[in-house]
């Protein structure tokens, strides 16, 4: 329901050449929301184009983005195709770094096209160059970049508040796509649809609230919001009918495995992991019917890699036991070996859990990892195994203290 009434608002502006800035928290859907609702337009009449901002975007990058999606129209004139409108959708609008006049160039560009319809050739600043059929929309996170946006900009805009969505409405859009997902399971494991959204949502509604959890200069890492809940559902639906159908238990372990991923991975004090445990323990009522100790017995892997490792199907499956997972590594590892180049590792079972960890992530469809450790730590070569254990292929940038965004460009 919120998002038909986003669209529409969207649509309404668009339609009037009005501006517009959504502003909310990560993971509350303003991105999302604008790029499909882009995805929609009729491209025979409007088009898109679209722009990230970062603490490095200044003024002369952002004009030379707006201009690549225009043609010349007659005269000093530019703008898209004849007969067409364009819409520039800014994503993190208050990133730019500001400069000592405590002024964003890039904000004051958006700001000076709007209020005059024109931008100056870099080359020969006496040359005006107007845009038209253009218009803006953009989004912002509050808690990010600058704190202040030109109110010069803004006063052009309908600025929109997007909040965390409230129980009901996670419950309406997860429980569907789970329910879409279980449509091939027994009717047993059905019915943990709403058990397993219910249970997800005591996770993410007591660590998004939770004061102890809230983001400090020691714990900056600590950005709990609804993408997790959507990383929690997004690999449990990995379980395939085939192997999951009949065997609840399994199921659910795989939830609890989840859960300890996308959350308890990233807690670095030993408080917020007991608390954390607590929650899940309060979520784990949900399923009252499984004795708590059965869900969380160690070890509690599950793997992509092992399966195909072994010349099966890739299925997300828990291990038998530790002793199976490190007979598959030492052999990939040998095979790495013999192929690649060798590399001197011990397999302990933290770095065999570390792998695992890193497999999970990569694999996702954009996923992204940050690995924080000392130096000698197994960054770097469990990183090369993993790309290994998955057939993908690793390229490294080598950062010095002389790196440059010349340099940035030729490593792309």
């Amino acid at each position: 329901m919120e998002t038909t009434r986003q669209n529409y608002i969207l649509d309404i502006h668009v339609k009037h050449r009005k501006g517009v800035l959504f502003v909310g928290q990560a993971g509350t859907g303003k991105t999302t929301i604008i790029q499909n609702f882009f995805n929609s337009l009729d491209k025979e009449e409007t088009l898109s184009a679209s722009m990230s901002f970062n603490s490095y975007t200044d003024s002369e990058s952002l004009q030379l983005v707006l201009e690549s999606h225009v043609v010349k129209r007659f005269g000093k004139s530019h703008g898209p195709p004849p007969g067409k409108s364009l819409v520039y959708f800014m994503d993190d609008l208050n990133m730019p770094y500001l400069d000592k006049y405590n002024t964003q160039s890039p904000i004051c560009l958006i700001r000076q096209i709007i209020d005059y319809g024109l931008v100056y050739d870099r080359a020969q600043l006496e040359e005006k160059i107007f845009l038209v059929d253009i218009m803006f929309s953009a989004c912002m996170n509050p808690k990010q970049g600058s704190f202040n946006v030109d109110l010069r900009l803004t006063r052009h805009m309908t600025l929109f508040a997007l909040s965390t969505p409230e129980k009901e409405i996670l419950n309406t859009i997860y429980v569907q796509i789970l329910d879409n997902h279980f449509q091939g399971f027994d009717a047993n494991t059905q019915k943990l649809t709403q058990k397993i959204v219910n249970a997800t949502q005591i996770c993410f509604m007591n660590m998004a609230t939770n004061a102890q959890f809230k983001a400090t200069a020691a714990k900056f890492h600590y950005a709990f919001n609804l993408r997790d809940f959507s990383k929690v559902i997004q690999n449990v639906m990995l379980a395939p009918a085939a192997h999951y159908k009949n065997d609840p238990l399994k199921l659910i372990r795989l939830w609890y495995h989840e859960c300890m991923r996308v959350w308890d991975d990233r807690l670095i004090v030993d408080l917020d992991r007991e608390a954390f445990k607590g929650f899940l323990a309060n979520a784990m009522k949900e399923f009252s019917d499984i004795k708590p100790e059965l869900i969380t017995e160690e070890p509690n892997i599950y793997t992509q890699f092992v399966s195909s490792a072994e010349g099966h199907e890739a299925v997300y499956m828990p291990i038998r036991d530790i002793e199976h997972l490190q007979g598959v590594l030492e052999k990939k590892l040998a095979e790495y070996n013999e192929t690649i180049s060798v590399m001197d590792l011990v397999l302990f079972q933290q770095a065999m859990e570390h792998i695992s960890r890193i497999c999970r992530i990569i694999q996702a469809p954009v996923g992204n990892a940050l690995l924080v450790g000392v130096g000698g730590s197994g960054k770097q070569s469990l990183s090369k195994l993993s790309a290994f254990l998955l057939e993908q292929d690793v390229f490294r940038i080598v950062v010095t203290t002389n790196y440059t965004q010349e340099d940035l460009k030729t490593d792309i």
